[in-house]
């Protein structure tokens, strides 16, 4: 439980102080270059931030946070984690509102020689408060249905992971 309650806390930190990090980005630049470094050092910025402010908590359980740039309306997305994971080998895609709950989305490689990836949503800080799949993720994706796994596999395909 100590591990959940000083999670929220540097979440909370994060939420509070994130303005000042993504004031750097410029949304409109036309070199993608300088785009993946902005984001790539902003990132860094804030690991390094939340380390010197949280030593208690192992560098991989920190909040993650996930930029994504919408250069057409000139905005910067920002999405923190809001649930506490311990799994080292998802990558987090995001957080999203569907329906009247709160998911972050991760995915990860699949051990699994027949599927590729493996989509999570995760609703809760608790061992079981999550969805998982792979297929099923694909499947709802391409039919338009609006489920978290289906957003899941939306946010890889755009952020090209997938």
């Amino acid at each position: 439980m100590a591990d959940i309650d000083l999670f929220c806390k540097a979440r909370q930190y994060l939420v509070e102080s994130i303005e000042p990090f993504i004031d750097t980005f410029l949304t409109g630049m036309w070199d993608p270059l300088i785009k993946y470094a902005l984001i790539r050092d902003t990132r860094r910025l804030i690991r390094d931030d939340l380390v010197a402010r949280f030593p208690e908590i192992p560098t991989k359980e920190l909040p993650k946070v996930r930029f994504r740039l919408h250069d057409k309306e000139m905005m910067t997305e920002v999405s923190i984690q809001n649930f506490y994971n311990s799994e080292v080998y998802t990558v987090y895609l995001g957080s999203a509102g569907i329906g009247n709950e709160l998911y972050d989305l991760y995915c990860r490689e699949s051990f699994d020689p027949r599927f590729d990836y493996v989509f999570t949503a995760r609703y809760g800080h608790g061992h079981e408060d999550y969805y998982s799949g792979s297929k099923t993720a694909q499947a709802e994706y391409y039919i338009g249905a609006i489920t978290p796994l289906a957003v899941a596999y939306g946010m890889a395909l755009d952020d090209g992971i997938i």
